[in-house]
């Protein structure tokens, strides 16, 4: 396995894991939380694009 990174936050596949990772990203689908994650990212940058700011609550995970 070869994943190189760096202090910059590159990564680098090569190999089966690059080939592996490729075909994921092609024709891999997405599970329920991923796609309900996006959506709500969708909707934070529509307001922070229309308002200039957007409000983000945590919570408390237990």
């Amino acid at each position: 396995m070869a994943v190189k990174s760096t202090i910059f936050g590159g990564v680098v596949l090569s190999g089966q894991e690059a080939e592996t990772f490729r075909r994921q990203v092609v024709y891999g689908r997405p599970k329920k939380a991923a796609a309900e994650s996006a959506r709500k990212g969708d909707r934070l940058r529509a307001e922070f694009d229309k308002t200039g700011r957007v409000l983000v609550r945590g919570r408390d995970s237990k």
